[in-house]
Parts: structure tokens; C-alpha cells; sequence
């Protein structure tokens, strides 16, 4: 899905049942609110704005706010977690690749293996041969060397999806600061108070390093699903190869077809569309990319239904950088 597209995808499974109350809305604001991309994204703040989510969406912000609320207590979003900026560790970019593998006993073995391998941001399990891993390096030959890696290792075919530049942050982050994002980490609505019990701080001093720390870019918040509520939410992308005149009014054509269950559609490289999609029943993607086939300019199209997202095991190589930051 993009991946960013390649975004931060959730962990998604194709199941026939559709979760109580959800409905597209409620998916496009959970699009809102968790996929961001770590330490690419302009500042924000702890709490999700509904009011700017709203105007995206052109909803009110009372009716964003309840519906938040709802899926916080059905479980669909499980918890808020605290990105650092890859900035702060002196990485400058992010790169994208999906990889296709021999068959699935090898992309399991890749899906453990990755996991332990440094600046792997996360990764996306499609169903079949296919996945996605997103890496953090201080340039793109430093990451293609790494990918290269991977799929030598595997005997793998490559294709790079697209890459995004980290943006800057100012803020220098003092021990207290990385102490900070470490409480966090995982529960990213800790309550200031909370925040200040822990670190021995006033919740004064806590509010205020906490409004610092995102409002600098030095940390983002998004919120993470829980894989085990999504049962009929189906997150699909479509990889389209279009001729450059086309591209924008295919875009358009797209939006026009699917409407709110659109929700990105990016340029990976020339003559690449990828476009993200979620649907409700396992008709929906092929039906999708048949619907896709018949607009003008598009020469082909492929299909990657997303079956979950991969997050290295905690401790994570991020939270070793924030573990040695805050004891130093």
C-alpha cells in the first residue's frame, strides 16, 4: 500500500466476517492516524487532530473524535506508539523494495532473518511470494548494498518501490529527552503525570519536553491495530504500469471509481503507479484490478493483497539506540 505507500501498514489478514460498526470512514481515519512514515513527516502533535483529519476527509470533528473513541474500545486500535526520527541517528533516507521469493518456505526464512538485521524499519508479508521491507541508511547506495545483500543471500528478484528523504530536526535530544521517548515508546498517551513519576520531573517539565519533542520533528505518534480485530478489512495495492501522459487522469479515474477506499496513490518510478485500496470482501481486489485494466493508458496491472505487517522484536535495534542515548 504503499508502502508509502510504502507506509506503516498494520497487520491485515483476508477473513470473510466483517468487524462490528466498521465502516470505510472508520477505515480512512485509522489510514489518517497510522500510517506514518518515521521521521518523514512534518510535526505533529501526541493527540491526532480530528479537526485536520475532518477536512481530509470532509467529516466533522466531533464525528472523527467518536469514532476514534470507538475503535479504541473494540480493540481495533490497540495502542499509540513514539517513532524517534531516524534524523537523531544519523540516517538520512529511506528506501522501499519488494521482493519475490521461490516460494514461502524461503519468504518465511527471509521474514525471520530480517528481523535481525539493522536499519530494517519494518517489513509486509503479501499473500503468496511477496514481500516488502522498508530500510533506513545514510544514503541510497548504503541501503541498495543492504538490499542486495537480502536478496543475494535468498536468491530473490528485486524491485525498488520508492525512497523518501529524512526530514532535518533541530533538536539535539539531552538524556532526559531519550529517557523520554523511551517511556513512550509503547504507549505514546502516557499521561504527562505519568511521565513525570517515572523520570522524577514536574508533569509541567514532562508537557513541556513531550510538546518539544514532536513539535521539532525529533518524534512522531501513530497509532498500531490489533492483527486479531480486523476480521473483513482487507488492505490490497494494485502496481500499475501506465504511460507518463496517463498517469494523472488515471489517478483521477481511480479516486472517481473507488471513492473513499482509495486512500494513496503514488509514483514509484517512471511508468509505475502503485495504488493503495481497502476493501471488505475477498471479491473486491480482483474485481479492482479488472476495473483498473479497462482505463485508458494503463498497459498492466498486478495484485499484492496485504497479509500482515512485520516489526523486529522488541527490543528492536531503535529501542537499543534510545536504551544507550538515555543511560549515557
Amino acid at each position: 500500500m504503499l508502502a508509502l505507500a510504502i507506509r506503516q501498514f498494520p497487520l491485515l489478514r483476508a477473513e470473510k466476517f466483517i468487524l462490528p460498526r466498521m465502516d470505510a470512514k472508520d477505515v480512512r481515519i485509522f489510514c489518517e492516524i497510522a500510517f506514518k512514515s518515521p521521521g518523514i513527516n512534518e510535526p505533529g502533535g501526541r493527540e491526532i487532530s480530528p479537526s485536520v483529519i475532518g477536512r481530509s476527509l470532509g467529516l466533522d470533528e466531533k464525528t472523527v473524535r467518536v469514532r476514534i473513541k470507538r475503535m479504541e474500545q473494540d480493540g481495533f486500535i490497540k495502542n499509540y506508539q513514539a517513532i524517534p526520527s531516524f534524523a537523531l541517528f544519523g540516517l538520512k533516507t529511506l528506501a522501499s523494495y519488494r521482493f519475490e521469493s521461490l516460494n514461502i518456505l524461503t519468504k518465511h526464512n527471509i521474514i525471520d532473518y530480517i528481523q535481525r538485521v539493522p536499519h530494517v524499519v519494518d517489513a509486509y508479508d503479501y499473500i503468496g511470494p511477496f514481500v516488502a521491507i522498508r530500510f533506513a541508511g545514510t544514503s541510497q547506495d548504503d541501503i541498495q548494498t543492504v538490499a542486495d545483500s537480502v536478496a543475494s543471500r535468498f536468491e530473490l528478484s528485486q524491485f525498488r518501490l520508492g525512497d523518501e528523504s529524512v526530514l532535518f530536526t533541530s533538536l539535539l535530544p539531552d538524556k532526559l529527552d531519550w529517557q523520554m521517548i523511551k517511556k513512550l515508546r509503547y504507549d505514546a498517551r502516557c499521561p504527562a503525570k505519568d511521565v513525570a513519576t517515572a523520570l522524577h520531573i514536574t508533569p509541567r517539565m514532562a508537557e513541556y519536553k513531550i510538546k518539544k519533542l514532536l513539535s521539532s520533528g525529533a518524534m512522531t505518534v501513530r497509532a498500531m491495530i490489533d492483527t486479531r480485530k480486523q476480521q473483513g478489512l482487507i488492505f490490497y495495492e494494485l502496481e500499475l504500469s501506465a504511460s507518463e501522459t496517463h498517469q494523472t487522469s488515471i489517478a483521477k479515474q481511480l479516486e472517481k471509481q473507488h471513492g473513499e477506499r482509495l486512500w494513496a496513490v503514488q509514483k514509484s518510478r517512471a511508468g509505475i503507479l502503485l495504488v493503495s485500496l481497502f476493501g471488505f470482501t475477498l471479491g473486491d481486489p480482483e474485481e479492482a484490478l479488472l476495473s483498473s485494466l479497462k482505463l485508458e493508458g494503463v498497459r498492466g496491472c498486478s495484485l499484492y493483497i496485504l497479509k500482515e505487517m512485520i516489526e523486529p522484536p522488541k527490543p528492536s535495534w531503535v529501542d537499543n539506540i534510545i536504551d544507550k542515548n538515555g543511560a549515557g
